[in-house]
């Protein structure tokens, strides 16, 4: 027997009925959960996580929503392609991963579904979840304090002149391209390196060297110190005045002021500056604290206390690019005139003066009128 419209209209809202009280049942299970649970925007940004997710990823729920759940796994890549996956496909999906946090690998099994379009009653989502995996985790992904042995800069001593070449070959880049890269012009290539043993003059370009040692992947075009403070505020919840943001960078904290200011910083700090950028918006929270552990290195090396004296003058001698910001170019026009003094009269001139002629005040005429 043929069904009537009416018929279908109340059975399609008795459907939509059903949907609404299961959208509230998946809500309220994952809150409730035991495991890590997830309501992930499509792209992967994280809209909400439940108590046993916070823990799972070492942060707090008001710092980690509107970052990216991948920042927090081991292969943020295959994880990223699942999700993704999961907008295109109407199957859920489950896939192998693990948590870093506290210095260690922890394994998981992730699964993920996502709520279409077609229900109007609901913005487009995914809903992820996790749970561990038995056997422990593989110590060979143990995330160690120090950086990896394949390392080509020794954390024991500054870095010099003589580490340029290799680490160039390691990135795989050109001279110029190199140069660019770390916010250096080619004559100072070839005369830093006309002294292999010396140390770097410029504080700034060594951290960024031994980060691009650490994390190769990182070598991006210069960017300005305020793009990595507003990524810093939104993805990891750090909030960083002008000063605090200049010691990072390994310059003094009156470059800070400079750019408050809209003065743009120098070349080597923008070059730092693009690849902690990149640091911070695709890598996880502990690759962040690893470059922290680069710049305490650094400190010591200096035997600087940053933490105490909030300047890098302390150590040793001032790098070249201390101030971070670019020259100031020298005024156009003419200069002002000035009065130059007249020097002391000597001696010998006191005792015996030269014959001078007086001399007419200015305006007044002679007295001889003529005929």
């Amino acid at each position: 027997m043929a069904l009537s419209l009416e018929h279908l209209t109340r059975l399609l809202l008795a459907t939509l009925d059903d949907v609404t009280r299961l959208a509230a049942l998946v809500d309220t299970a994952m809150q409730q959960s035991d495991h890590p649970a997830f309501e992930l925007s499509p792209d992967g940004v994280i809209w909400y996580l439940n108590r046993a997710a916070c823990v799972a990823i070492g942060l707090d729920p008001q710092l980690a929503v509107g970052t990216r759940l991948v920042t927090y796994v081991n292969d943020g890549l295959m994880t990223q392609r699942r999700l993704e996956a999961l907008s295109q496909h109407p199957r859920a999906q489950s896939w192998t991963d693990a948590w870093r946090r506290e210095q260690q690998l922890i394994p998981c099994q992730l699964t993920g579904f996502a709520i279409p379009r077609s229900l109007a009653s609901e913005r487009p989502r995914l809903i992820v979840w996790a749970e561990p995996t038995p056997g422990p985790a593989d110590p060979t992904q143990r995330v160690e304090d120090e950086p990896p042995v394949d390392t080509l800069i020794p954390g024991d001593r500054p870095v010099q002149a003589h580490d340029l070449d290799p680490l160039r070959q390691k990135l795989g880049l050109g001279v110029s391209r190199f140069c660019e890269l770390l916010g250096m012009t080619p004559v100072t290539w070839y005369a830093w390196r006309r002294h292999l043993d010396a140390p770097l003059p410029s504080r700034t370009i060594a951290l960024h060297m031994r980060l691009l040692d650490v994390f190769p992947e990182l070598a991006r075009l210069g960017a300005q110190p305020l793009d990595l403070q507003e990524a810093l505020r939104t993805q990891r919840g750090v909030d960083l005045t002008f000063t605090e943001l200049a010691l990072l960078l390994g310059v003094e904290r009156r470059a800070g002021y400079g750019w408050s200011r809209g003065y743009a910083a120098s070349e080597p700090v923008q070059a730092l500056t693009a690849s902690l950028l990149y640091l911070v918006l695709n890598k996880s929270r502990q690759d962040w604290e690893q470059y922290q552990r680069l710049l305490d290195r650094q400190a010591s090396l200096e035997g600087v206390d940053l933490q105490r004296t909030h300047s890098w003058s302390t150590g040793a001698q001032l790098s070249a690019d201390a101030s971070g910001t670019t020259p100031a170019r020298p005024p156009r026009g003419r200069p002002f005139r000035t009065q130059t003094p007249a020097p002391a009269p000597d001696a010998a001139d006191v005792a015996n003066p030269p014959d001078v002629k007086p001399q007419r005040a200015p305006g007044k005429k002679s007295g001889k009128r003529r005929g």
